[in-house]
């Protein structure tokens, strides 16, 4: 893909490198043109926390997955 040389091109991949999906890519630099930084902040902030959650809950099963190969290695039970 071709690097974004300017600000508005920056934004929008940058939405896409975060995941987001083209509505929500829209809705993003709607709010943005309009000037209604604080919306975008509180949808942005949103969107972090629930990246997160889904984060610490991948980190709780790869925990999970790291302990059974360890007491295998063990010769434990697991």
């Amino acid at each position: 893909m071709p690097e974004a040389n300017n600000e508005a091109q920056r934004f929008h991949q940058n939405l896409i490198d975060i995941g987001f999906g083209e509505e929500m890519v829209s809705r993003c630099v709607l709010l943005k043109q309009e000037g209604r930084t604080g919306e975008l902040l509180l949808m942005l902030k949103d969107s972090r926390r629930d990246l997160l959650t889904r984060i610490h809950a991948e980190q709780k099963q790869l925990d999970c997955l790291d302990y059974l190969v360890h007491q295998l290695n063990r010769g434990g039970r697991a």
